[in-house]
């Protein structure tokens, strides 16, 4: 290759990638598989949430048989949460009332088996696939008691509500970042 392709032609991106520094977890992108739990997951999407200060990135993970959600928020430090999305009405009709009824969901629900307790809620955006005009959204995080695992409620319309499920990770669980194309 000459002086002048090297500085002047077509980067080839698979070779600009440096392993030490670009194979991160906060930058993964489509198509890039990663190693968690015992399985293989390739990154089918890439969101992002923006709120008044704050940015938050989401990634959905897919094994094949199983997929979730992959967020990493700023706050204080790093956090990973990993979460699966469940039918709202799991959480049971008298939640969706009390909305309706108080403009909020109630402070503590009951999913599972498991009691969460509201700590956060706001306004914000949400940003699918790098978009940059966001659709506002309004979310409801809950913990329980451990604090390790979590619930969330976004309500998108005046009457269309998600729910997911999940729990706080470390980045350490991830392993054997690798780039492809996506197919």
């Amino acid at each position: 290759m000459s002086l002048w392709q090297k500085l002047f032609g077509k980067k080839d991106e698979q070779a600009d990638l440096d392993p030490l520094s670009d194979l991160t977890l906060s930058n993964l992108k489509v198509g890039y598989l990663v190693d968690y739990d015992l399985k293989t997951w390739q990154v089918k999407g890439q969101s992002s949430y923006s709120f008044d200060d704050t940015k938050t990135q989401e990634w959905e993970l897919d094994a094949g048989d199983d997929a979730f959600f992959l967020e990493r928020e700023e706050d204080d430090g790093v956090e990973w949460n990993i979460s699966r999305k469940i039918d709202f009405s799991a959480l049971g009709q008298g939640v969706r009332a009390h909305i309706k009824q108080h403009d909020d969901p109630p402070e503590e629900i009951e999913y599972q088996g498991i009691r969460f307790r509201l700590v956060e809620s706001g306004a914000g955006y949400y940003h699918p696939n790098g978009r940059v005009a966001g659709d506002e959204m309004i979310y409801w995080d809950y913990t329980d008691v451990s604090e390790d695992n979590t619930l969330t409620i976004e309500q998108w319309d005046e009457d269309e509500f998600e729910a997911a499920v999940g729990k706080y990770v470390n980045e350490y669980e991830f392993s054997h970042i690798l780039p492809r194309e996506q197919s």
